[in-house]
């Protein structure tokens, strides 16, 4: 797992990217505590060195028949300066352990500067928009009966749905459009388990701000221990994207440099408690609490690391292309960076209903933070050093459902089915089942 050391060796970089970061993480308490720990440690071993020393001369003085009582005391008060620094030194511990885990990653020389979503910069925008105005995805689907929003509000709570029909076919479509895709590319597909024990999650996010995103599957009886998630190696949480089970599925693992790099594609549901700002995106499938999503994962030698980042949007470029929609792509600026990313791209796709574009994709490198984390390495050489991993979204289907409903619908209520999922679909156009 990442060290004190590793912070120590890389404390320049680090402050560094905090400070462009505008992030309020405490790396001062992290190396006070760090220093404290280690002198404690040594203090410690001084102890138990000199108690070992004064229990021989202890034997040796009653060997000759000498009094002891002067030794012993001294003896005493050794063992309970002992005991003292044997509670202080988990405390130190268990503080620095969550501290290690929560620092963000050390970001790479090309972020933007930038301190909220509003200043991250525009690389490129692509497409031609092909409805200037539509109605909303919701109200199309719905319309066509192949969205059912009330009943899934009934059977489960809000932000949950129920796809019908031709939807369900397209969603299928879908899936396997992009993991054909990624195949023709050189990605091994993957489905994952859908549950992560808690000690490897906490490998692969920023436990402290993700963990109230994460479903706990536990019994009602033990729903209190959510609160102790960070003690509770062994509780399972549903995965919230397959690029977190695929990440750690090689934890505690040593690749040859030969091996890599190690290109996947996910398959999974995605399951997320918190589905976004208050009042934000209520009505439809774009923002939900459940969802299904095909994931690109590589590990990779760190000198290789930006151009699988590059590999990554491309494959999502290529087959937004191939579906002719209309998108941009955005860089994430320093103050807006999730905490594992040291770069990181937005690809958002265009919506006619919004007359904006919204978010599509995400395409990260996150260099080693989830390998130091997770214990990820390769040797190369006589040298053994942690892997870097990269992630992108595929294709996230709900999402895509809704830029297709909206950018493909026609005056009379259906919707042309792109050119490139015909062959799946085995339709050009989507008329829907209007049965109730």
């Amino acid at each position: 797992m990442i060290t004190t050391k590793y912070v120590r060796d890389h404390i320049d970089e680090i402050k560094a990217s905090l400070r462009k970061r505008n992030s309020d993480y405490p790396i001062d308490e992290l190396l006070e505590l760090d220093k404290s720990w280690r002198a404690a440690q040594t203090e410690l071993q001084a102890l138990q060195a000199k108690r070992n020393k004064a229990g021989l001369e202890i034997n040796e003085v009653k060997k000759e028949g000498g009094n002891i009582d002067e030794k012993v005391a001294a003896l005493a008060d050794v063992k309970k300066s002992i005991e003292s620094l044997e509670k202080k030194l988990p405390e130190y511990e268990s503080r620095i352990e969550v501290l290690l885990y929560k620092l963000p990653n050390i970001m790479l020389p090309e972020v933007p500067e930038g301190k909220s979503e509003e200043q991250n910069p525009e690389i490129r925008k692509v497409g031609k928009i092909r409805n200037e105005s539509s109605k909303g995805h919701e109200e199309l689907l719905a319309g066509l009966g192949l969205l059912d929003i009330e009943r899934a509000a009934k059977v489960a709570g809000a932000r949950f749905y129920y796809l019908r029909g031709d939807i369900v076919l397209l969603e299928q479509s879908l899936e396997r459009f992009a993991l054909d895709e990624m195949v023709k590319n050189g990605y091994m597909p993957i489905e994952p388990p859908f549950l992560m024990k808690n000690r490897y999650y906490k490998g692969t996010v920023p436990f402290g701000t993700f963990e109230e995103m994460l479903y706990l599957a536990t019994s009602p009886r033990e729903a209190e221990a959510r609160a102790d998630y960070e003690k509770m190696d062994e509780n399972l949480f549903l995965i919230a994207t397959a690029e977190h089970p695929l990440t750690a599925m090689h934890a505690e693992e040593v690749f040859s440099g030969k091996e890599l790099p190690l290109k996947y594609v996910g398959i999974s549901p995605c399951f997320r408690r918190e589905a976004g700002s208050h009042g934000k995106d209520t009505k439809g499938i774009f923002r939900v609490h459940q969802f299904n999503k095909v994931e690109q994962v590589i590990f990779c030698k760190p000198e290789d690391s930006p151009k699988y980042h590059e590999e990554l949007l491309r494959n999502i470029e290529g087959m937004l292309a191939k579906l002719e929609l209309p998108y941009r792509v955005i860089e994430i600026c320093a103050g807006d960076m999730s905490a594992k990313d040291a770069r990181s791209f937005d690809v958002e796709v265009y919506l006619p209903s919004q007359k904006k574009y919204r978010e599509l994709m995400s395409c990260s490198n996150c260099t080693d933070w989830q390998s130091t984390r997770l214990d990820i390495k390769y040797d190369e050489g006589n040298e053994r050093r942690f892997v870097h991993t990269l992630n992108a979204t595929a294709i996230s289907m709900e999402r895509m459902i809704v830029a297709i409903v909206e950018n493909y619908s026609n005056p009379d209520g259906t919707i042309t089915v792109p050119k490139a999922l015909v062959p799946y679909m085995g339709k050009e156009v989507i008329g829907g089942n209007r049965s109730k």
